[in-house]
């Protein structure tokens, strides 16, 4: 299915390794200024990207302080949704800084973007992990702790693109629409990332 035409959107896939040699990818998207190329944007999101994933922020905790020490980070794929401009690959070695055993690499808490909207069209998803034994709680349910990390960090995430003419959206593929993200929430219990299983 060819990627939709959205106006100054940009198509982020967050790529690495999980555990199991299989691998793992976040799709995000983003909005431009018109006052900006692509070139630009992507220039001014990769940093705040990259520190979303590696530095905790806001009373959170990031994507590199909880995931197993066997999981990498490994690159952002920018695509712009202008149906011509080629991708972006940009490199990042990250590797997660927890040594405990690691949970099974489709694991994962659900991040809820929110948007103005009401609809399914108007929400999306992040599956974030993976996830080490550590934060396993009483009952093989998520430390409320570490939903709360997570969840603060999203929203230091949205503060630190305030004002940087770079904003995460929620884009419909069925529409060709793109809504700012206002809120993210996050589910207090493990779903699957079916994708991230070697089957």
């Amino acid at each position: 299915m060819p990627l939709p035409v959205i106006a100054d959107t940009i198509r982020v896939a967050v790529q690495g390794t999980a555990s199991n040699n299989h691998h793992w990818a976040n799709i995000l998207h983003f909005r431009k200024t018109g006052a900006l190329t692509n070139a630009g944007a992507i220039v001014i999101l990769d940093p705040i990207l990259l520190a979303h994933y590696n530095t905790s922020a806001g009373g959170g905790s990031s994507w590199r302080s909880f995931a197993p020490t066997t999981t990498t980070l490994d690159q952002f794929v920018y695509t712009p949704l202008d149906g011509t401009t080629a991708s972006t690959v940009i490199t990042h070695a990250l590797v997660g800084a927890q040594a405990g055993d690691a949970m099974p690499a489709s694991v994962a808490l659900v991040v809820t973007l929110r948007t103005a909207l009401r609809g399914r069209s108007h929400r999306g998803r992040v599956y974030q992990g993976p996830w080490t034994e550590v934060t396993n709680g009483a009952g093989g349910t998520p430390s409320s702790t570490q939903v709360g990390f997570v969840a603060g960090q999203w929203t230091a995430f949205l503060a630190a693109l305030s004002g940087s003419g770079v904003s995460l959206v929620v884009a419909s593929y069925l529409h060709s629409t793109a809504e700012d993200v206002v809120s993210c929430t996050v589910d207090p219990r493990w779903d699957t990332q079916r994708r991230r299983n070697n089957t």
